[in-house]
């Protein structure tokens, strides 16, 4: 008798699991997943990180005119690279599962997390100038150098439910589809650096420094749009 409940214990007990996962959402953006628990029950670390670079060109035009006593033109051209934008998200989730039918189930449960964002945009204005006042006689040329950095962070807890469906192709492989409606906190913070070494029409070299932050509280992921979609490779013990 004890050999016997023993062993109808053993097979009511749902086994154990581990899965890797990779997820896509927005068709833009990557995760990394581990899962560990039972058929019924799974505990979930969600890893995304991301990065980007970005460059551009553009010309500027400018004239100004009082009558004739003075005249002002200027022609630039300008130079953007952003060299190092970063983006990361950790979050944990546990996953409850129902089997609607052997390759089919539905899975809800809580989930908290933190991102994390930076980036920086620096632009170079170079090119020449030139003015005519009625106390000259001939028009004076200046040359214009100005350069201006910018750097944005936001650091963004979530605190969420998620909510799926599950779809098993074999003993091996699955897969998971999403969403993951939150509340958030976002931190904000931006700064501004400006450095003009223009000369017009005596020396001069200005600069100026200014930073501001900015908190914001909202819900996000109410849309199918920012569906999560996972394919998981399952170990099962």
């Amino acid at each position: 008798m004890i050999l016997s409940s023993s062993a109808l214990v053993s097979q009511e007990l749902p086994a154990k699991v581990k899965e890797f996962g990779i997820g896509l959402s927005s068709f833009n953006s990557f995760s990394l997943q581990y899962r560990w628990g039972n058929e019924k029950r799974l505990f979930r670390i969600n890893a995304v990180i991301g990065g980007s670079t970005s460059f551009g060109n553009g010309t500027n035009n400018f004239d100004e005119a009082r009558d004739t006593s003075y005249k002002n033109s200027n022609s630039t051209t300008s130079k953007s690279t952003s060299p190092l934008n970063i983006n990361g998200t950790l979050s944990f989730s546990i996953l409850r599962i129902k089997q609607i039918k052997d390759t089919f189930g539905l899975f809800s449960g809580p989930t908290i997390g933190v991102s994390y964002l930076t980036s920086n945009i620096k632009t170079t204005e170079t090119g020449t100038g030139t003015y005519y006042t009625s106390n000259s006689s001939t028009n004076s040329t200046f040359p214009i150098n100005r350069t201006t950095e910018e750097h944005f962070t936001t650091l963004r807890p979530t605190l969420g439910l998620v909510l799926g469906v599950v779809y098993k192709i074999n003993a091996s492989f699955l897969i998971y589809a999403e969403i993951s409606p939150n509340l958030y906190y976002a931190y904000n913070t931006t700064s501004n650096k400006r450095i003009d070494n223009t000369s017009q029409p005596s020396q001069y070299i200005s600069s100026s420094n200014s930073t501001s932050s900015g908190n914001t509280f909202g819900v996000s992921n109410l849309s199918n749009s920012a569906a999560l979609l996972t394919i998981a490779y399952r170990i099962t013990k």
